[in-house]
């Protein structure tokens, strides 16, 4: 009997590349585990982890470009568009310190430097220019230097610059 794993979301399946199974996949996780990956399960929403063998991956900026084992034909790759690419959590590489995996960041609870609260973080949306955190009722920070004074994963805690914020956040 297989021992359960958890596992993180390291990406998102965008579209197919080309016509011999290749997908264009958006990255969440550092190139360096991309680089050195050979096993990763696709999921759907309400799916079960399915295992794939990689065969290929070549990373460009935020966007990996990747060839699993089965999925041979543009209509395979088109079909698997959508799904999140996860990898065990166990057996993801130690960062540095000062950084952290996306999914490390979820739950985490957001104050301004007062220590006022904000929410807690639902999921992270990165919109191409720069993460997004969003909270409870789909309230967005942008996740950037400028607005984020400190990150404590440890402590499942973000305190963020309240001089910065949105206008919905600053309201009575």
């Amino acid at each position: 009997m297989e021992e359960k794993k958890e596992f993180a979301v390291i990406g998102k399946i965008e579209d197919a590349f080309g016509y011999d199974g290749k997908l264009k996949v958006k990255i969440f996780a550092p190139q360096k585990l991309w680089e050195s990956v050979d096993k990763v399960y696709l999921k759907r929403k309400g799916g079960d982890y399915i295992p794939f063998e990689v065969e290929g991956v070549e990373v460009r900026g935020k966007k990996a470009y990747l060839k699993l084992k089965g999925i041979d034909t543009e209509e395979d790759a088109l079909r698997a568009v959508g799904a999140h690419i996860y990898y065990p959590e166990g057996e993801l590489p130690q960062l540095k310190s000062g950084e952290y995996y996306y999914f490390q960041l979820i739950g985490s609870k957001v104050v301004d430097q007062t220590g006022r609260e904000l929410g807690t973080v639902q999921y992270i949306h990165d919109s191409g220019m720069y993460p997004m955190l969003v909270l409870e009722g789909d309230k967005i920070i942008p996740f950037t230097k400028n607005f984020v004074i400190e990150v404590k994963p440890e402590e499942k805690l973000i305190v963020v610059d309240g001089e910065k914020l949105p206008e919905w956040e600053n309201e009575g």
